[in-house]
């Protein structure tokens, strides 16, 4: 009797197990079986993997875990094609995964991934971060078909986890008044006018160049973004997309501001002649690049807090400055009459520059652009609750087009 060729297959019964089985030996040479009291289980399971095998759609059984493929994944096909913070990001993404790192990808189910999500969200991790870490299973999983080691992608029959967004905060034209006031004496107000006359991200400020300002038309070309990687260190990106490469025009009094803090910086800068970074508009005493970080805690933080004292007319005592800052608004918060002046991040300037165009009637198309958005549709999503209603416009341009 002739030997079976590999994918052929066969069926016999087992005596011991009481119990039919199917073999299959695969084109790679590994061996296949399913076993069942039903006979037709096994016929019917060994016709799906003849027909994979004649497709040239079979998967050959594999042990690889899920941690393993998600680190092979990020490193081989995700880290040649991503900024270097992204793939920072997806390192950590993979740590929230730690509950499904010892399944083999050939067996994740959707209820495993089901599963993780619940957890997440119980955990207190933001819709978010669920999210992005559904996009990188997605993508992995999807990687994994192309490869041969799944049939399916288990992530594809899961439901994207919900981001429920957050009401955006911005500041009022008083606390924007009372912020500007207390940065005067600053070298980085020209920095905060800047910013809440242009929308520009953190980032982007940090990493303009001199030859960005176009002083004679009053313009702001964003061409980087400076950040900060936990194994590169400082990095300057072109930005992440083609409609974040932009110009934005910003008022006189803007330019004036960054006039005068030109020359304050050229002072500064023949003090500092082997600068490494030359051409950056803002800068530590040393002519250093401005981390966000320093910047945000040793800056950003002390002008909320003084403009909280201003809001409620209060004036902390001298001696309690030697305290944490915390513990002076602490104190602070105690005293009858107290409104408080919620500290936020430094991204609300942007928001607040943003709402303050479109409630001011300008087109949502030109916002978007200055904000250096993708897709007006994110502009619309994030801020369209600040465009004026226009319902008695509507009807009266329809009533003249209709009823004149």
């Amino acid at each position: 009797m002739a030997k079976r060729a590999n994918g052929e297959g066969t069926i016999y019964f087992d005596e011991k197990k009481q119990s039919y089985r199917a073999m299959l030996v695969t084109p790679a040479g590994k061996r296949m079986t399913k076993s069942s009291k039903d006979e037709s289980i096994v016929k019917d399971w060994l016709n799906e993997q003849r027909l994979l095998i004649g497709r040239n759609q079979h998967v050959e059984p594999s042990a690889l875990t899920l941690y393993q493929w998600l680190v092979t994944f990020v490193e081989t096909y995700a880290k040649p094609k991503v900024r270097q913070r992204t793939y920072e990001r997806y390192e950590s993404l993979i740590s929230h995964t730690e509950m499904l790192w010892h399944i083999p990808i050939q067996k994740v189910m959707p209820t495993h991934l089901q599963t993780l999500y619940n957890s997440m969200q119980e955990e207190g991790f933001s819709g978010e971060t669920t999210k992005k870490v559904h996009q990188l299973l997605n993508s992995a999983f999807h990687r994994a078909q192309i490869n041969k080691y799944l049939q399916s992608n288990p992530a594809e029959l899961v439901d994207t986890p919900k981001v429920i967004r957050k009401e955006i905060e911005i500041f009022t034209p008083k606390e924007v008044e009372l912020i500007l006031d207390q940065a005067k004496s600053s070298k980085h107000y020209p920095f905060l006018v800047l910013a809440f006359t242009s929308g520009m991200r953190l980032g982007e400020l940090l990493g303009l160049r001199w030859q960005d300002i176009d002083m004679k038309n009053n313009q702001i070309s964003v061409n980087q973004n400076l950040q900060v990687s936990n194994k590169a260190g400082i990095i300057f990106e072109p930005p992440k997309t083609k409609n974040s490469k932009r110009k934005i025009t910003v008022p006189i009094q803007t330019i004036s501001a960054l006039k005068e803090h030109k020359k304050l910086w050229s002072k500064s800068k023949l003090k500092n002649p082997d600068a490494p970074y030359p051409d950056l508009v803002f800068v530590t005493s040393k002519h250093t690049p401005l981390l966000p970080q320093n910047f945000l805690r040793r800056f950003w933080k002390r002008v909320q807090i003084d403009v909280e004292f201003n809001l409620n007319k209060f004036e902390a005592k001298p001696m309690s400055i030697k305290q944490k800052l915390d513990d002076i608004l602490n104190d602070c918060r105690k005293q009858k009459g107290w409104q408080q002046f919620t500290r936020r991040n430094f991204h609300v300037i942007r928001h607040t520059y943003a709402t303050t165009l479109l409630a001011a009637g300008v087109p949502i198309i030109d916002v978007s652009r200055s904000l250096g958005h993708a897709r007006v549709s994110t502009t619309l999503d994030i801020y369209g609750h600040a465009i004026p209603e226009n319902k008695q416009i509507i009807a009266d341009k329809i009533a003249n087009a209709f009823l004149n």
